[in-house]
């Protein structure tokens, strides 16, 4: 099967999936925009400031490039000059190392770096940077798209540097777009446009706005033709398809939809349902939210209004996956609403080994939400998996609404 042949078929693969999992709520992106979307080129090549930024500025579009400093000291004049026309420059390391299984890199093997090693090494290109064009990199790109140093037991992950060092960091050759309510973006993917047509690259960006989605595009070399080359043509006429209102296509740098992004979550985040490990909080509670919990079952709803979850079958449940950093008694509170007619119901929460059984009290109304210890539980350290659910079958009614199950360590 040829290679444009399979990139179609997991554009259509990648709808079919979103479709079943999308946003009960679209992210809500500025002015109504469907989705976002950022362009960034790597390595600073000479075809970028030659073809390329003179391109997209005729029509105002705004891009990510990834560079090292030897190669914007070769064109100083016409990088600082993208500085200074809106364009952000971002950080792709000093000597770009990857695999040493790319014989070219072997003199510079991520396999023979360490986390200090690379620490310093970026800390080094911001400086240049900084120096030569008067910016501070907010957003780096994996070389090679490759996200670990050392080998074998040695092996570490750059995740955890580069989500303190820059506010994104974006991968390479990645399938999927990035889902704005659950990407980390230290992991941001990054999908490949070098050597792609704009109607090879359409059914991507209009099921990334079906979704709701962000696409990050990611390209080198900006001319009409040649390997790891991302077509003029292709940018023309995708230059007049973001820049057509009907489109409903926010189009900027990947710093600034990252900011965006992540200001926008802290806001919403208590009123959207993502699923996602809990670890223990600051003031050492385990908070098991109706926002990190996964509904299963008939008919069970996240409700944003009242941050909580509502039942209406006695098969639905809610599931938590939650990191526990030492064995231990856990006093268990649960946060709960409902009125007097449904109340009286039997719930049970479950741990891998023991079970907290009780009855669903009077809080007064659906609107009045109640906060009370209902036993206590045992949890193993590492991972634990907490379920709750009703206790018992009914054929009408409701069990209650559930906010929130917290657990705090007594023994």
């Amino acid at each position: 099967m040829k290679s444009n042949q399979l990139f179609i078929l997991m554009l259509l693969f990648l709808a079919f999936v979103n479709q079943g999992l999308a946003q009960t709520a679209p992210f809500p992106w500025p002015e109504g925009k469907k989705m976002a979307l950022s362009l960034s080129f790597d390595d600073a090549r000479a075809s970028n400031t030659a073809l390329g930024i003179p391109l997209l500025d005729e029509y105002g579009v705004k891009a990510t490039f990834f560079v090292l400093p030897a190669a914007v000291q070769r064109d100083l004049e016409a990088w600082k000059k993208a500085v200074a026309s809106g364009h952000e420059i971002g950080n792709h390391s000093i000597s770009h190392p990857c695999s040493g299984n790319f014989i070219w890199a072997r003199n510079r093997a991520l396999e023979d770096y360490t986390l200090d090693r690379m620490q310093h090494e970026l800390m080094q290109a911001n400086e240049q940077l900084s120096e030569l064009l008067g910016i501070n990199p907010l957003v780096y790109a994996y070389p090679c798209g490759q996200t670990f140093v050392g080998k074998g037991v040695h092996t570490q992950s750059l995740v955890p540097l580069i989500s303190e060092m820059f506010i994104a960091g974006r991968g390479w050759m990645d399938e999927a777009p990035a889902d704005p309510y659950y990407v980390d973006l230290a992991q941001l993917t990054g999908m490949e446009m070098d050597g792609k047509s704009f109607n090879e690259l359409l059914p991507l960006i209009e099921s990334a706005s079906k979704n709701g989605q962000w696409l990050v595009l990611a390209g080198h070399d900006t001319q009409d033709s040649g390997n790891q080359t991302t077509y003029l043509t292709m940018l023309r006429e995708l230059s007049e398809y973001v820049n057509d209102p009907a489109n409903g296509i926010w189009i900027a740098p990947i710093g600034t939809i990252a900011q965006y992004v992540k200001e926008k979550r802290e806001a919403i985040a208590d009123t959207v349902n993502i699923p996602e490990l809990v670890r223990i909080s600051p003031n050492g509670q385990l908070r098991l939210t109706a926002e990190k919990g996964r509904g299963i079952g008939p008919d069970i709803k996240y409700m944003p209004e009242w941050k909580a979850f509502g039942w209406f079958t006695a098969k639905d449940s809610i599931v938590w996956d939650v990191e526990v950093p030492s064995d231990g008694k856990y006093e268990v509170q649960m946060e709960w609403s409902v009125s007097d007619q449904e109340s009286g119901k039997v719930f049970v929460l479950l741990s891998d080994h023991e079970r907290i059984s009780g009855v669903v009290e009077k809080s007064g109304s659906w609107e009045t939400f109640k906060k009370e210890s209902i036993g206590k539980i045992h949890l193993k350290k590492g991972y634990n998996r907490v379920v709750f659910k009703s206790g018992q079958e009914f054929e009408k009614g409701a069990l209650l609404d559930l906010r929130e199950i917290t657990l705090e360590k007594i023994e």
